[in-house]
């Protein structure tokens, strides 16, 4: 990417955060009275220094400073100009007609466009995933409604009789927990005994929902979505932007540094210097107190999958000394928790056990992963540790064509959506179901549908087990279509994708059914044996890692010896026997 578009896009990020902010603005000015709306300061000739007074006034008077902060000092740093003017009240006519819309003040606008014009870097090195609205209402969807004991008919809402607490560790613009919003919303209109919608808005948004994540403008959306479905006078939030980074003698990885303390203290969180005190961004005031995670009952989360292989960076976003100092020391962290060995899954595994640590007991995880994730080696130890403590409820996988194998807007990674729910120190797991879409859903109401059905599979597994010869699949249906099926394991096998290679149940059977020796035929069933062995056993070497060539070879710009296939691009690349292209030294 040139500087010039890297430019382009800096600039319209922070025209982003400026109509937001305008936004919010408008909002705030029907709730005080003491604050000009939008089309009052619009009448005045310097619109610019209009906004900077009544920001000011607002983070003076009404404490919402964390919303208006980033903003006020964008626009404090732009030149009162002819040209400037013009642009800011195009910026404020937009933000006009967005705030006199319900409809696009719920739907995680800002964060949409926000993902989009995220800059290549930050894409790659953070691995700002952003997941799509449709699957992350699909998420939320059956961790809110699967049976457990979440009661939403009282404010708070409790699950296992405590007041809800829920959580993601790596939020950005909050489209996850915007989700879950909804879905707690809701449920609690339905089963509601007397409906107090602004009360469980004010407690979601002050005590029932965490966030954290290491971009401040991205929380900065985080909390703007959440408050916008309910625009309240609330008195703050629980979302919290986290240090990347070393200061000093101090090394922080963001949400990574729970693993060793619940504690957050005082300068893991960003601001201008290192705080003296604990900062919420919240979209009501900062405030400085001591914070102690609690344990959480829902964790839903899409993890960055940076890692420190392939040229995927782990900490890629910071000089190289510093990267490799965070590196030693999440290596230290790792090796402390007893779970060193996971570094080349990269963070989204790390994240996985932070997850774990936090999560009470009978409460659910929905995570958005790599597909790696079902067989990678590198995943082994979280397959492994969800076997051991979790029932493993659903595996949802995408065989849509032309590559739609993803969940997350920007990325071509093939994902999975997972959701286990962490059982009791007594309790033996169930059935899994493994859930197969041939078509996504493409907006929320067809995830709303396409949820209720899973849903009502739930407890059902024996009927649609694959490995009994006789069971058909579950026929997943959209608008009288079929868009995929849904059928049940019990994982026996660390290797989960061994259950789900194709899209169809018939030929995973098959293919399950030979690994054991059996030969399954989808029209005449078994039919006989044959003996198999893998290739390890017959002494066949399948080649080195990629770290292992990454740490003994660079690219050559000339000629050498030795001769190699080098980078990949799946629109390119789709026959198993390729050229050398490139050349590498020592």
């Amino acid at each position: 990417m040139s500087s010039k578009e890297d430019v382009h896009k800096l600039v319209s990020t922070a025209g982003l955060l400026l109509v937001d902010a305008m936004v919010f603005h408008e909002i705030i000015a029907s709730l005080h009275k003491g604050v000009p709306t939008l089309s009052m300061m619009m009448a005045s000739k310097n619109l610019k220094r209009s906004l900077e007074d009544a920001w000011q006034y607002i983070i003076d008077n009404i404490n919402y400073e964390p919303v208006l902060e980033i903003a006020l000092n964008i626009l404090r740093n732009m030149p009162a100009t002819h040209v400037f003017d013009r642009e800011l009240r195009v910026l404020a006519n937009l933000a006009y007609d967005i705030a006199s819309s319900k409809v696009l003040l719920r739907h995680d606008l800002f964060g949409r466009i926000y993902h989009r014009l995220l800059l290549g870097k930050l894409v790659k090195y953070y691995a700002t995933y952003y997941t799509s609205i449709p699957a992350a209402r699909l998420l939320a969807r059956l961790l809110i409604n699967l049976p457990s004991t979440l009661n939403v008919k009282s404010i708070p809402p409790t699950y296992n009789g405590e007041p809800l607490k829920v959580v993601d560790f790596a939020c950005g613009s909050g489209t996850l927990l915007s989700a879950i919003y909804k879905e707690l919303d809701a449920r609690h209109r339905i089963e509601g005994e007397a409906l107090r919608i602004d009360d469980l808005h004010r407690y979601l948004i002050e005590e029932g929902v965490w966030g954290f994540d290491v971009l401040h403008h991205a929380v900065h959306l985080a909390a703007m979505a959440l408050f916008l479905h309910n625009p309240l006078s609330v008195k703050g939030s629980k979302l919290f932007a986290l240090r990347l980074g070393k200061v000093g003698k101090e090394e922080y990885l963001g949400s990574i540094n729970f693993l060793s303390s619940p504690l957050l203290a005082q300068d893991m969180l960003l601001s201008g210097g290192v705080m003296r005190g604990q900062q919420a961004v919240s979209v009501s005031k900062k405030e400085s107190k001591a914070v102690e995670l609690p344990s959480f009952h829902i964790c839903i989360m899409n993890p960055p999958f940076t890692r420190s292989v392939g040229g995927n960076l782990l900490f890629g976003s910071l000089p190289k000394k510093e990267r490799a100092e965070l590196q030693k020391s999440l290596s230290r962290i790792l090796k402390e928790k007893n779970i060193a060995g996971i570094g080349q899954a990269g963070l989204g595994a790390v994240f996985v056990f932070l997850a774990d640590k936090y999560l009470e007991e009978d409460g659910r995880m929905g995570l958005v992963l790599p597909r790696a994730i079902l067989t990678g080696v590198s995943w082994r130890k979280v397959r492994e540790s969800l076997l051991d403590k979790y029932h493993v409820e659903y595996v949802i996988t995408s065989y849509e064509t032309n590559n739609q194998w993803n969940f997350s807007e920007n990325t071509d990674l093939s994902e999975v959506l997972l959701v286990a729910r962490k059982r009791k120190s007594d309790e033996t797991s169930g059935y899994t179901f493994f859930v197969n879409l041939w078509r996504k859903p493409s907006n929320e109401l067809e995830s709303i549908y396409l949820g209720s059905q899973l849903k009502n599979l739930y407890g059902r597994g024996n009927l649609y087990d694959i490995e009994n010869s006789n069971a058909s699949p579950y026929h997943l249906k959209l608008h009288g279509k079929k868009v995929g099926e849904a059928y049940s394991a019990i994982l026996t096998e660390n290797t989960f994708g061994i259950y789900n290679t194709f899209s169809q149940m018939e030929l995973n059977r098959t293919v399950l059914f030979l690994k054991k020796g059996i030969v399954y035929l989808p029209d005449q069933g078994i039919v006989g044996g044959i003996k198999l062995t893998t290739l390890s056993r017959l002494g066949a070497e399948i080649g080195p890692d990629v770290r292992q060539v990454h740490s003994a070879f660079r690219v050559s710009q000339t000629s050498s010896i030795y001769k190699a296939f080098w980078g990949y691009d799946s629109s390119l690349v789709n026959t198993i026997s390729q050229k050398p292209n490139a050349y590498l030294e020592p």
